[in-house]
């Protein structure tokens, strides 16, 4: 299976603001950083594709991981009611 992260991100984030921000906040530097040193920009540039895969993995996941909650939660409220009984 092939995947197209950038296709995907930019379905996800259309404001590249919000995705300079995302960046920032993954790679914990301030954003006036990333605009002022060069070997950070270069750095982010060069691994972007890790939150880039990050991000398209939980939109992916996203219906299967709630479809999996809606299913259990049940199981889970009978538990605690049998618990308080």
């Amino acid at each position: 299976m092939t995947y197209h992260f950038e296709d995907v991100m930019d379905d996800l984030i259309v404001d590249n603001n919000e995705r300079m921000a995302l960046y920032c906040d993954f790679y914990a530097i301030d954003r006036r950083e990333l605009e002022k040193d060069k070997v950070v920009a270069e750095y982010v540039e060069k691994h972007h594709q890790i939150l880039d895969a990050l991000i398209s993995g939980y939109k992916e996941m996203g219906p299967l991981n709630k479809k999996i909650c809606d299913e259990l939660v049940g199981c889970e409220c009978e538990t605690e009611f049998e618990k308080k009984r």
